[in-house]
């Protein structure tokens, strides 16, 4: 990664179709402007785009940008970013285009904040690998025949089905065994905000039901939790974790989570900071400590092995649940968590304190790399020094002081004086140094070389327009192209002909076309989209990111 990369500190957050479509309709996520307002401190170049917005061809972006001199969203062009932060996934559609990018991103030396989603199955079957997490574990396996789920409903009465991906409790279904032998299916229904129940005579009359419901695609069985209740609502734990400006893991919240009444999972429910729960269950102040610590342990276990599998995460939500017995077992881990009941919980003002983090950690890696950059470039340069120092002592050894060396030398001070001052201000050693050295020196002086100027772009009907920012509600392609149409009418009336710059024909790319900004002579530089235009951008969008 390039110093001048470095020093651009783009940070891009890849947000969804809808999250982008609701900041053209100026409706935007309250998150995504209080990501915005955390970034004040920081002063990262943030951006925020969809998939649909990348150009996988040229490695370039059109986001938004929230602008606090008139509060609001702007659309410019961006380079790909240096620190990638994903809330968002791609549609089937894009999926595609979306693994290129990731791909370009990793080839370019991008940092992920979240380097992948936690599936449920594939965090769980690594974490039974782990020795010590085993012990917050739940007997899990993934479905494969009805056989399996009777195993497991004679041995534990009571289990939970989950899609080996997923969030939100989406795709979790409590399966319960009744006194007669029959089986009772609860889950929350998500489109009616309300629970589902429905009972069957057999688990080969479940089946189908269970096909419906998965769509065919995998899911697995994990035994259930015999949950603390308040109220016969039942509470589990979601504790947000992130890493902070010194690259410390550090917790900053727990929330317990209380379920609607006879709901299956948390979702939409009462959420209150940890402490309120002890107070809630009346539980002595030893207790109350020794429990602290050890979740804090497991907390942090948790995180690290899971860095362990997949590198540095920026946050991790992870859910937990106390059994009756205070008990902690392990849930599931969320690398793009929501952040709703640490908001019911605690408040905007940690929501913030969470978000500078994300963003400090984000300064962070960016600022190790660049002093790594700089100390391999101090080293080569000492590396570069010292062996010339070597070269120079082994010459020394190898000119003898005899009648010839002398004569050298004597020939030598009898050099021109330009020749002299030339050695004398480059602080060459004239009895190492060959006049021949020196002379062929002297020819290659700096001062003297030829100065290389820079292409200037000639006239053509290809002409660079000026782009500000585009009204929120103008980003289609058609959209956007009309935009620029309007601003070249408007530069041609206000420009004077021999101020403007045009272009005769694309400027030159690298090869391998990560470089796509092209400087000109003056303060502003080109840039080719995939509408197949030039764009003039002025320094001042630099300054925006």
């Amino acid at each position: 990664m390039t110093s001048q990369k470095i020093r651009q500190n783009h940070l891009g957050v890849l947000i969804s179709n809808r999250a982008w479509r609701a900041i053209t309709k100026g409706k935007a996520h309250y998150r995504l402007k209080q990501l915005a307002e955390a970034n004040k401190a920081i002063n990262l170049n943030l951006f925020f785009f969809s998939i649909k917005q990348i150009d996988i061809k040229t490695q370039s972006i059109i986001g938004y940008y929230y602008d606090f001199t008139d509060e609001s969203w702007k659309v410019n062009l961006f380079p790909y970013p240096d620190v990638l932060y994903r809330r968002g996934g791609p549609s089937k559609k894009f999926r595609n285009d979306y693994h290129i990018f990731l791909s370009q991103c990793e080839k370019r030396q991008t940092f992920f904040l979240n380097p992948t989603t936690l599936g449920n199955w594939e965090i769980y079957n690594y974490f039974n690998s782990v020795s010590r997490l085993k012990p917050f574990l739940l007997e899990t396996f993934l479905y494969k025949e009805p056989r399996d789920l009777e195993y497991m409903l004679d041995k534990y009465k009571t289990v939970y089905l989950k899609g080996v991906t997923g969030r939100k409790g989406q795709q979790v279904v409590r399966v319960e065994t009744h006194f007669d032998n029959k089986y009772a299916c609860k889950y929350f229904d998500h489109n009616n905000n309300s629970v589902h129940n429905s009972y069957y005579e057999s688990v080969e009359e479940m089946v189908p039901f269970l096909n419906h419901f998965y769509y065919g695609k995998k899911f697995m069985v994990q035994e259930a939790i015999d949950l603390i209740k308040l109220n016969d609502r039942r509470l589990d734990l979601r504790a947000e974790l992130q890493r902070n400006a010194e690259g410390n893991i550090e917790i900053s919240g727990i929330c317990a989570r209380m379920s609607i009444k006879n709901s299956p999972i948390t979702i939409h429910s009462e959420a209150f900071p940890l402490p309120k729960l002890f107070e809630l269950l009346n539980l002595p102040s030893i207790t109350k400590e020794g429990l602290t610590e050890g979740i804090r342990d497991f907390l942090i276990t948790v995180y690290e092995e899971t860095e362990k599998k997949y590198g540095k995460f920026a946050e991790i939500g992870i859910d937990f649940a106390l059994t009756r017995n205070l008990q902690i077992k392990f849930i599931e881990c969320n690398s793009q968590s929501a952040k709703v009941s640490l908001i019911k919980a605690y408040g905007e003002k940690t929501l913030n304190h969470v978000l500078v983090n994300i963003l400090s950690y984000a300064k962070y890696l960016l600022d190790e790399n660049y002093e790594e950059f700089s100390s391999s470039i101090q080293t080569n340069s000492s590396d570069s020094v010292n062996s010339e120092r070597r070269s120079e002592e082994e010459s020394k050894d190898l000119i003898k002081p005899t009648k010839s060396s002398e004569e050298q030398i004597m020939s030598l001070e009898k050099t021109s004086d330009t020749t002299i001052q030339f050695a004398e201000k480059n602080n060459v050693n004239s009895g190492t140094l060959p006049a021949e050295k020196l002379s062929k020196n002297k020819k290659e002086s700096p001062s003297k070389q030829k100065r290389v100027k820079k292409k200037k772009p000639t006239s053509s009907d290809k002409q660079g327009i000026l782009i500000n920012s585009v009204p929120t509600n103008n980003l289609s392609k058609s959209a956007l192209l009309k935009h620029v149409a309007a601003e070249r009418k408007k530069a041609d009336g206000k420009t004077k002909p021999k101020e403007r710059i045009q272009l005769n024909e694309p400027l030159k790319m690298d090869e391998d076309k990560q470089n796509i900004w092209e400087f000109a002579n003056d303060d502003s530089f080109y840039y080719w989209n995939k509408f197949s235009r030039w764009f003039k951008l002025s320094s001042d969008f630099e300054k925006r990111g």
